[in-house]
């Protein structure tokens, strides 16, 4: 047949072609690991640094690598299926959906929470409700770090049982504060996003975020839910409890693997072949700078120079109870970054680093182990250089403290003589006079206050329990409200009461007079009022010896009729 040979001579120059092409491919490296991280990583590994695992992934171009340190469930080493707490990275998937929600008219960045909102929604606060979308998902509100109407049940897994109905509530009583601190990282501003989401689009949030991004973006090993892949976290060298959010599921509540962020991050860096292109482009977009460098949708985004060039070094990390999260990329090298440890040890300066084109910071310090007793040597009272006095207590080898008029905070052992508060928000060091613990040097928010100790001992109140009975507790049980930043919720306990103060665990309180109540170290009391009809009127809170009054209050969480879309333009 005459079309055969011409057929064979076409079919032998195109295998000619070919082969050059596979054999590039073939020749494509796959990341590599630099040595100074995998020296870093492994010693990480050998002391205990990671905790239950370390899962690394790497992309660069079109190839990517990963690895994986420690001893996860049963003795082996995590996987790219393993599941990990991503804590505040959810962030930045929240900022994704938010941002399809614009391109898709659902919402504006510039419809503020009045208009969302029902219109007769009982507002308090004219700021709260003239904050914007675009403040919330950028990070740039006035909110406070989080709602003072937030009374755990269990210290170790604080925002479990916030439920939207708490938050509803808290939008419609708070008051900003008239002189805030300014703006910064609030799990509140990621809330109030979920609760935003799922009104314009008539559905529950982690539904939205299922179907729309993580199913657009393949990520089948990303939910909410704890499942028989998660690693156990630790923390300060102990095991701990799993962190869950519901109201704040928008903020921090998604488990990840390696794998799936692995494709979150190649999404990035080429969205052209994502449904989802426009948004991960919107969301990625610096709008505004602080002092962390340029803001996005989630993102961290910091410039970097190359060659007299500046791009984005884009980023987002987080620590939860028992884990740290770190994602980044830079589309100038079409590399990207995804590291997760199953421990709280932070993972960012490793992260940041390794993008900037660094060396590694350095092999992480192991949990510290004290020594039986040394928890002895620290109790006492002890008077900042400010003025105000904190005292330090030991009950059973475990260390708290307290500032006077606020609730005491446990304290976990890093090193000789250093100590924090969980989440690292407070550092404690305690100073020495040769082998005499004289003082302390105490660093929140990057300040550091020095104090001298004026007591050996940590001052105490005995108070002798009585028997009382349970009809009168009745009438002492409420919420109250010591400022617009803390209240108190007083509930039943098996012989007294339990005093929750916001953020702060149950504090077990027994009667010792007539609407009198102590802890058991009596450094704290109950001192309820009555009007002149019985009725209690308030309650004083004795707080570290220093009094602070609290009316009762009644935040009720206003229902929310069917969304109806703002006609006003942005």
């Amino acid at each position: 047949m005459p079309h055969e040979p011409r057929a064979g001579r076409a079919l032998f120059l195109f295998l000619i072609c070919l082969v050059p092409l596979l054999a590039g491919r073939a020749a494509a490296a796959a990341p590599s690991l630099p040595d100074d991280y995998r020296h870093a990583f492994e010693g990480g590994a050998a002391n205990g640094a990671w905790g239950s695992g370390l899962a690394v992934g790497l992309v660069e171009g079109n190839e990517q690598a990963e690895w994986f340190f420690g001893k996860g469930v049963d003795g082996a080493a995590p996987d790219r299926d393993s599941a990990f707490e991503i804590g505040a990275a959810t962030d930045v998937l929240t900022g994704v959906l938010v941002a399809q929600a614009v391109l898709e008219g659902k919402l504006r960045l510039g419809w503020t929470l009045r208009q969302i909102l029902p219109a007769d929604f009982p507002w308090h606060d004219d700021k709260l409700a003239a904050t914007t979308v675009e403040d919330l998902v950028t990070q740039h509100t006035v909110l406070p770090s989080g709602p003072p109407n937030l009374f755990p049940l269990r210290a170790d897994d604080p925002y479990a049982d916030y439920r939207q109905n708490d938050l509803l509530a808290w939008l419609a009583n708070a008051q900003l504060a008239t002189t805030p601190a300014g703006t910064g990282y609030s799990i509140l501003n990621g809330g109030v996003l979920g609760l935003l989401l799922a009104r314009v689009y008539g559905d529950e949030y982690a539904s939205l975020m299922s179907a729309r991004i993580l199913v657009s973006l393949g990520m089948t090993r990303t939910g909410f839910d704890d499942s028989n892949r998660l690693l156990p976290g630790r923390a300060f060298g102990q095991p701990v409890a799993h962190w869950h959010f519901d109201a704040f599921a928008a903020a921090a509540g998604l488990r990840s693997s390696v794998g799936d962020l692995l494709a979150f991050v190649r999404a990035n860096l080429r969205p052209e072949g994502s449904s989802l292109r426009a948004a991960l482009l919107l969301a990625r977009q610096a709008r505004g700078t602080d002092s962390r460098g340029g803001i996005g949708f989630g993102w961290n985004v910091h410039e970097v120079t190359v060659d007299q060039q500046s791009w984005p070094l884009v980023w987002r990390a987080s620590v939860t109870g028992g884990f740290s999260t770190f994602i980044g990329f830079r589309t100038d090298r079409q590399q990207g970054l995804v590291l997760l440890s199953a421990s709280a040890t932070e993972l960012a300066p490793i992260g940041l680093a390794w993008l900037s084109g660094e060396a590694a910071p350095g092999t992480p310090a192991p949990p510290y182990s004290p020594p039986s007793g040394q928890a002895a040597r620290y109790p006492g009272l002890y008077r900042l250089l400010s003025g105000p006095e904190l005292t330090v207590r030991n009950a059973g080898d475990a260390l708290s403290a307290q500032m006077r008029g606020q609730p005491s905070w446990p304290l976990f052992p890093i090193a000789d003589d250093v100590y924090a508060t969980r989440g690292g928000a407070v550092f404690i060091t305690f100073l020495r006079n040769v082998d005499e613990i004289s003082g302390l040097l105490l660093r929140t928010n990057g300040v550091y206050v020095t104090a001298h100790r004026l007591s050996v001992r940590a001052p105490v109140l005995a108070r002798t329990p009585i028997a009382v009975d349970p009809a009168t507790l009745d009438d002492l049980l409420g919420d109250f409200e010591l400022d617009a930043g803390m209240q108190l919720r007083v509930s039943r306990s098996a012989d007294g009461v339990y005093a929750r103060y916001t953020g702060a665990s149950l504090l077990p309180m027994r009667s010792y007079a007539a609407d009198r109540f102590s802890a058991s170290d009596g450094a704290d009391e109950l001192l309820f009022r009555r009007d002149e009809h019985g009725k209690v009127s308030g309650v004083t809170a004795v707080l570290g010896g220093t009094e602070r009054n609290a009316q009762p209050i009644h935040w009720q969480a206003p229902r929310l009729p069917a969304y109806t879309a703002p006609v006003a333009a942005e």
